[in-house]
């Protein structure tokens, strides 16, 4: 799908109601619908490391996620992985990002994990804590406020249940994914969390600090 096309339809669906009809803005809406449709995930990928429009990192932060909850059982354990890793990563290198597009890629992480958690998919938990573990002790600050972030899209997305026949996901399956991660993984995840905040608070510029901005900025989408 050509990049340039992409970005011209968002540019319809954000501008102002006196640039565009009514007409051209519901024909974005149902391009980004449709688009969703019929990208794979490293067309996804490709995209999200190529394009500086956040209306379409937004869409297409979305649209990751989505299309492996919906293409589960297709697909490999590694495109799993590769998925929400990259998302992960592209939101902890990307000084500037929306922090509406910040949720949108920590939510799909979070849910392709779910999705994983009982059929191995989404690959070794303790892996992933690890890389957490990384995540907050790294040096960046906006990658330990990224680390935050997702452990908050994590524990969201476990005490919620996002039924869909069009995932294949039921209430068995969500109280059996919930039953896991509150085994073997939120303890460990709040701990990760509250060792990372007192170390911050123990900074003289709290208030300045660039982990404190990521932080509150994001909070509101989740």
């Amino acid at each position: 799908m050509d990049l340039a096309t992409i970005e011209r339809f968002a540019e319809t669906a954000l501008a102002p109601p006196n640039m565009v009809t009514t007409e051209a803005r519901v024909q974005a809406t149902e391009f980004f619908g449709d688009l969703k449709q019929k990208l794979a995930i490293n067309e996804c990928l490709i995209l999200m490391r190529e394009s500086k429009n956040s209306f379409v990192l937004f869409q297409i932060g979305q649209a990751v996620g989505e299309i492996v909850l919906r293409d589960w059982s297709l697909i490999e354990g590694q495109d799993a992985q590769l998925a929400y890793k990259t998302l992960l990563e592209f939101v902890a290198t990307s000084l500037s990002l929306e922090s509406y597009v910040v949720g949108a890629c920590l939510k799909s992480s979070a849910m392709i994990i779910k999705r994983g958690i009982l059929d191995g998919k989404s690959g070794d938990q303790e892996e992933l804590y690890q890389f957490i573990h990384h995540m907050l002790t790294n040096e960046s600050s906006t990658v330990q406020a990224a680390g935050c972030l997702f452990i908050s899209a994590l524990i969201e997305q476990f005490s919620s249940a996002w039924r869909n026949s069009k995932f294949s996901i039921t209430w068995d399956f969500h109280l059996q994914a919930k039953s896991v991660f509150e085994n073997n993984g939120l303890r460990r995840l709040l701990e990760m969390s509250l060792t990372t905040l007192h170390a911050l608070s123990n900074q003289d510029d709290i208030v300045g600090n660039n982990f404190t901005y990521r932080l509150s900025s994001c909070t509101d989408d989740f």
